[in-house]
């Protein structure tokens, strides 16, 4: 039976999505280009390189959760369950990333007053500043799109419109690429649409509307050209990968992955995967986003001041760990307490994301 407040599956792809994450950056991404870590794994780094796709499932993900969690909120219940979700845990982790990078980053990694600042708000890209982790970016994608929701939801408010006319209206922007792609007007919608991932978060709501009022023709019909838009995109940042790496990126990988999570998340649409829809996997699904948010410049800076002394299979793998641990004592121990104080009530509990 389907919980009535969560998808459990979802916990477990999220979680593995962001174990690919930290395995690119740590066997791959952080050696092979802008010398983030001394710590080097040539013999089986290419390996790991296509780990960066599980950010394109993030949001694939994320579009599914929100749709699911709107259906009875208001636009201030939705922002104040956004916000509760997202800051206290960004937060808490960005001065734990703050505080290692102060004290141990040095010469790789610094962080200036200033830009700690504009970091907290979580649109510090907006602001000009950098961020003090580089995960960070994919966050002002999810706050884009929060905020794309949040108009629906004011709209919606005005004149009655369906979540599926919503998504109609986007998916028909996210094609002007291929009618005005490379003026000025395109750009500006690009920016606000977030036309380069518009696809992954279309889907995960077209995926939910499955899941919700079943297999209707239509939403394969929209879903098979998000899949199109998703690999189009995904297979156009082979030059960048290749600049940046220097290295060949296949587009038959690229694109079979990408395909291989619409397979995924069309199991989850129609029930299919109810063998493992497993209340237990909550816990998992919860420290993903400190672990995310947590990961990269803080193990980078550890390999840097250990890599002499320890086997380095040995240090990746314990720095791994032991982040997990931090981030499921974030998210299980320390998240709740924040929330029951913020609420000023009771015991919390889980939210859909």
């Amino acid at each position: 039976m389907v919980s009535s407040t969560r998808v459990y599956q979802i916990d477990l792809f999220r979680f593995l999505a962001a174990m690919a994450v930290v395995c690119y950056h740590f066997l791959y991404r952080g050696f092979k280009a802008g010398n983030m870590t001394l710590l080097r794994f040539d013999e089986i780094g290419s390996y790991f390189k296509y780990g960066y796709l599980g950010v394109d499932l993030f949001f694939i993900i994320s579009g599914f959760v929100i749709a699911f969690s709107i259906k009875h909120l208001s636009l201030p219940r939705f922002l104040k369950s956004r916000f509760q979700r997202l800051y206290p845990v960004y937060w808490l982790c960005l001065i734990l990333t703050t505080v290692v990078t102060y004290y141990f980053g040095a010469p790789r990694y610094t962080v200036t007053g200033g830009q700690f600042l504009a970091n907290i708000t979580m649109i510090q890209t907006l602001l000009g500043s950098d961020h003090i982790d580089g995960a960070y970016w994919s966050l002002y994608v999810e706050m884009k799109f929060y905020l794309l929701i949040a108009l629906f939801l004011m709209v919606n408010y005005v004149r009655k419109i369906s979540l599926d006319s919503m998504v109609c209206m986007w998916l028909l922007i996210s094609s002007l690429r291929f009618v005005i792609g490379g003026t000025s007007v395109y750009t500006a919608l690009h920016h606000f649409f977030i036309l380069d991932w518009s696809s992954y978060f279309i889907a995960g709501i077209l995926f939910y509307r499955i899941f919700s009022r079943g297999p209707k023709t239509v939403y394969f019909l929209l879903l098979a050209y998000c899949l199109f838009l998703s690999v189009y995109t995904s297979v156009g940042r082979i030059n960048w990968l290749q600049r940046t790496f220097h290295e060949e990126f296949s587009s038959y990988v690229i694109g079979g992955t990408i395909i291989g999570f619409y397979m995924l998340m069309t199991l989850v649409a129609l029930r299919k995967m109810e063998s493992i829809n497993n209340s237990k996997m909550v816990k998992i699904g919860m420290l993903t986003y400190p672990l995310y948010l947590l990961h990269q410049h803080i193990g980078f800076i550890v390999f840097n001041h250990l890599y002499p002394y320890i086997n380095k299979y040995v240090l990746v793998g314990v720095v791994t760990l032991l982040l997990i641990g931090i981030a499921y004592m974030i998210s299980d121990k320390i998240e709740p307490r924040i929330l029951r104080w913020i609420r000023g009530q009771g015991k919390v509990t889980s939210d859909t994301k």
